[in-house]
């Protein structure tokens, strides 16, 4: 209740607690027949939350002031694993917790998409030294915090403008299709790391997300360049064996020839056959550097899909995908040795991908589900936005406020994770009523229609009636 009215703080629940707990609801909690003080209920309440997070804080650290260098050391030292694993649990059994109060007849229809990105949880003071100056004293009340900075992968190198704070990674549900609004946008993982620190947190989210949903309700994940440009045994192999297919953005330099195996190549994150004319495979970055035009550039995307491998359903438990070969009895093909014209003469009509060796995790990092850059990926990769807002709403004065730092003073991974859980949790609950809402006005709603004009402005957009 306080999260979401945007008031976290000890002394606004020791108030709420001083006012609201009647003998009744002292008896139902078991609590002592003595009503107590504002100043005891805040005492009780600080000592119940510390009990709670001295089980869920990896680290042990000081809490009263900055830390020596010498302490930031031995609290690396301490790391506990499992009092991790703990606060992750709790954190998503809270959002797991609103998304069953949706009805069952709209949680059937989910058909499993979802985007990831992480958000900046900024803390109170300045920030701490990054991991080049580790032998260095703490700066931050909040040990364990980390360096942010807005560019690249977030992790703050030294700049004055470098934040204090950590990084939620987030992982949402979206609708089944672009264009369509048929299910909430909920927040469904959540984890918690230090900024540009990602090499477990994405693949956390995921799993997190995935206990949620059923093996059927597995569908494109929406994610942008730091994710594709993760280790692909540290993410895509772990998201291609949960079911997922990626829909992701790639740098100008990695979007020609990506991989290559056998008589099968990767341009643009799908599967071609290595006798495509290079034309074809080069095409964005001839475009990019200016070698080609607009319209050339599209004609030779869209002449890829005569060398195209088919999908030939999802992924299985093990990662393993299998693709269906084109036929090329009517396409012009070309021996990429000697760049001659040649007749393939295909020995099988399958081709499986599995992450088994060097060769394929090269594969599997780049691979989607829609050819970069063209019509479907663009609507597709579209609907990334959607977890970006979901971010920012949380984090506005309008949302939870949990992007004001002052309002999650108490310092500590753990309390900080807490707060987070419990203010996702509760947008979740916001949106679900919203969501609602509109469907029944919708439904309910007995205007009648007027259909869209085709006449169309200078810019295509629709003339009104």
């Amino acid at each position: 209740m306080h999260l979401d009215a945007g008031e976290g703080k000890f002394k606004a629940i020791a108030r709420t607690l001083f006012a609201q707990t009647t003998p009744e609801t002292r008896a139902y909690l078991g609590l002592p027949e003595t009503r107590s003080s504002m100043r005891g209920w805040y005492c009780r309440y600080w000592r119940a939350l510390d009990r709670m997070l001295s089980l869920t804080q990896p680290w042990e650290v000081p809490r009263n002031r900055a830390a020596t260098a010498e302490e930031y050391q031995r609290a690396l030292d301490s790391y506990s694993q499992q009092a991790r694993d703990r606060m992750d649990d709790i954190m998503n059994r809270f959002l797991h917790a609103t998304i069953r109060r949706l009805p069952a007849e709209i949680r059937a229809t989910y058909k499993g998409n979802v985007a990831i990105d992480a958000t900046l949880l900024e803390v109170v003071g300045p920030a701490n030294p990054n991991r080049a100056n580790a032998h260095l004293d703490r700066l931050n009340l909040d040990t364990m915090s980390g360096r942010y900075r807005r560019e690249g992968r977030h992790e703050g190198q030294g700049a004055k403008a470098d934040k204090a704070g950590w990084e939620a990674e987030t992982v949402v549900t979206l609708p089944n299709a672009p264009g369509r609004n048929d299910f909430p946008i909920l927040t469904s993982g959540l984890t918690i790391h230090q900024p540009g620190r990602i090499k477990h947190g994405p693949r956390i989210a995921m799993e997190h997300h995935a206990k949620e949903f059923g093996e059927d309700q597995r569908g494109y994940l929406m994610a942008d360049r730091a994710y594709n440009g993760s280790r692909p045994d540290r993410f895509q192999k772990h998201v291609m064996r949960m079911g997922f297919r990626g829909v992701y953005d790639y740098k100008v330099k990695k979007s020609g020839l990506q991989a290559a195996i056998d008589d099968v190549i990767v341009v643009g994150g799908r599967l071609y056959v290595k006798w495509m004319p290079t034309a074809h495979v080069t095409a964005r970055t001839d475009y990019k550097a200016g070698l080609i035009d607009r319209a050339t550039y599209e004609k030779l995307l869209a002449g890829r899909t005569k060398y195209e491998l088919k999908d030939h359903g999802r992924p299985d438990h093990e990662g393993r995908q299998r693709f269906t070969y084109p036929d090329l009895s009517k396409v012009m093909c070309i021996d990429p040795a000697t760049r001659k014209a040649v007749r393939p003469i295909m020995k099988k009509r399958t081709f499986t991908l599995a992450p088994e060796d060097a060769v394929s995790m090269r594969i599997i990092k780049h691979l989607q589900r829609f050819e970069h850059k063209s019509p479907e990926w663009r609507a597709w990769y579209g609907m990334r936005s959607h977890v970006e807002s979901n971010n920012q709403y949380v984090k506005s004065e309008a949302g939870t406020d949990l992007g004001n730092p002052k309002s999650r003073r108490p310092r500590t991974y753990a309390y900080q994770a807490l707060t987070a859980g419990l203010a996702f949790a509760a947008s979740n609950m916001r949106r679900i009523v919203s969501f609602l809402k509109a469907q029944h006005d919708e439904a309910t709603d007995t205007t009648p229609k007027q259909r869209t004009r085709r006449r169309a402005d200078e810019h295509g957009m629709p003339l009104p009636h």
